[in-house]
């Protein structure tokens, strides 16, 4: 019996049944009319049901209906490639972490042994783990394996002889080679010296650099994201993605930030930034300034209280930044800076204060992640117009450790949040995936708790930086649009955005942070179509 023809997607939709949320807070008997991609019109059932009598009801069973989340950093290829490699993100200790090595490695016999998650502070004793301990496992196969943050790798003697490091190799630009007290590399890399081993891996094709993406954005998707911002993607990304938008199979926006490779950069700032949306484009250039807290990588104003003897790195020679950040305002694409550490947030600061006195630029710059900030720094963001880009589960997940990094007198630096909202900073949410669960719901409930899913720390890390629900929302959604320069197609629910739509089942409005957290996506339009949730 031959199947029936396929039937378009209904392209007119009146949407109603569900609460509302708007940057105002939630609306009630509200409902929301999409045509063509669009929203065209929003407000009373009553009204827009008179007034749309052609449109296809869709009734919702209460519930909320609110734009569709934005993830405002996130490393897609590395979420899609997450299934390529062991998962060591979980075990307490490190006995329970190279069991998880042993078993992928059985079960993946060829080839590098990869992975990434570990995380040495959560384990007894906070010790870096060391080559000999991947040895009796790996053997003469070498070993990669990237700490949860991606500022440092633990590697194997295989690997560190095949990339030729040893006792008299110098730490290179922007990076540290971790040795014991003979000098013998320990087999822990840090942000500039990881790419040592990393270069010697073999990169994949162009049909797994798509299927890694693709795979990374259908995740993304399955929790809610109809936009993201991918932090960090190169040439040949930037290839894959650009064929796979003129296939028409991308399943969500993708707003690209190059590495800082100046001979990439220039190439793709003289072809100019796409000012109309698309499902793909070019928005700007991610730097790096300094490295990561868990790995004593992020660069401080003063001293590591529990390792004296440094202050961090600098990943990249700040002045060498400015000028690139300079080049890329100018040519009307974005500036995104990664700065953790207070000196590397003030030298991002600095060196955005002097770019933009030649000219603000179409684009406000940002600084990615913000962690640890002076309360002089905190309220330069608004004055100067720069985003804060900020990751809500990396206090949460960070705060048993942060306070010894810091010491007592610098800790109330960490996550300030509050102060930058107070200051007039423009708060943009993302999840920094893999570093961290891409699921927004976890990251909302940190940003106004500032507890873990345990309920730790009591009372919230710092809780007087703690923000309210509806600041949260406005974060994920108008604010990542406002950042992206895009805030009156994306992230809000009026006339003439997008219809990028999420629905959820429950009133996010009067739920516990607890609730929050289980919360699930129910349906979800991507640019007026209505799409599949699953991975």
């Amino acid at each position: 019996m031959p199947m029936p023809p396929s039937t378009p997607p209904v392209s007119y939709r009146l949407i109603q049944g569900a609460d509302l949320w708007t940057d105002q807070g939630q609306q009630h008997g509200q409902a929301v009319v999409i045509r063509k991609g669009r929203i065209l019109a929003v407000g009373p059932v009553e009204v827009l049901a008179k007034a749309h009598p052609q449109a296809q009801r869709v009734e919702l069973p209460g519930g909320t209906l609110l734009p569709g989340f934005i993830e405002g950093h996130a490393h897609v290829g590395g979420l899609g490639a997450l299934s390529r490699k062991a998962d060591l993100t979980g075990p307490a200790d490190l006995p329970g972490t190279l069991e998880r090595i042993r078993t992928w490695a059985a079960a993946h016999p060829k080839g590098w042994l990869l992975g990434r998650g570990w995380d040495q502070n959560r384990w007894p004793g906070k010790a870096f783990p060391r080559a000999a301990d991947l040895d009796a496992i790996a053997g003469s196969r070498p070993a990669f394996l990237q700490r949860v943050d991606g500022h440092a790798a633990w590697v194997n003697s295989a690997a560190l002889a095949l990339a030729g490091i040893g006792p008299k190799t110098p730490d290179p630009e922007g990076g540290r080679i971790l040795k014991d007290a003979s000098g013998q590399p320990t087999g822990i890399l840090l942000d500039g010296a990881v790419q040592l081993v990393e270069k010697l891996i073999p990169e994949p094709g162009p049909a797994e650099l798509e299927a890694r993406l693709k795979a990374g954005l259908t995740a993304l998707r399955a929790d809610g994201f109809t936009a993201v911002a991918d932090m960090g993607v190169g040439a040949r990304e930037l290839a894959a993605y650009r064929r796979l938008a003129a296939a028409g199979a991308l399943p969500i926006r993708v707003f690209a930030y190059m590495n800082h490779d100046h001979a990439l950069m220039l190439r793709e700032l003289r072809q100019g930034r796409a000012k109309s949306l698309s499902f793909f484009q070019v928005q700007g250039v991610k730097f790096y300034l300094d490295g990561a807290l868990g790995s004593r990588g992020a660069r401080l104003l003063a001293p590591y209280a529990d390792e004296p003897t440094t202050r961090g790195l600098w990943v990249t020679d700040p002045a060498k930044v400015a000028l690139d950040v300079s080049i890329t305002l100018r040519a009307g694409f974005q500036p995104a800076i990664h700065a953790i550490g207070d000196a590397a947030n003030r030298a991002a600061l600095d060196l955005i204060a002097q770019a933009m006195k030649k000219g603000r630029g179409a684009l406000p710059p940002r600084i990615e992640h913000a962690q640890i900030v002076t309360t002089e720094d905190a309220a330069r963001f608004g004055k100067l117009g720069v985003v804060a880009s900020v990751q809500p589960v990396h206090c949460t997940s960070d705060h048993s450790w942060t306070p010894a990094r810091l010491g007592p007198d610098r800790v109330s630096e960490a996550f300030p949040w509050r102060t930058l909202a107070n200051g007039g900073a423009l708060l943009a949410f993302g999840s920094d995936a893999p570093v961290e669960d891409p699921n927004p719901f976890v990251s909302l409930a940190a940003a106004e708790t500032r507890q873990d899913p345990a309920g730790d720390p009591p009372g919230g890390f710092l809780p007087a930086q703690r923000l309210t629900r509806a600041e949260a929302l406005r974060a994920y959604t108008s604010g990542n649009a406002a950042a992206l320069g895009h805030a009156k197609d994306l992230g809000t629910l009026q006339k003439g955005a997008v219809a990028d739509l999420l629905w959820v089942q429950v009133p996010l409005g009067s739920l516990t942070p607890e609730a929050l957290r289980k919360v699930k996506p129910a349906r979800l339009w991507v640019n007026g179509v209505e799409v599949p949730l699953g991975h």
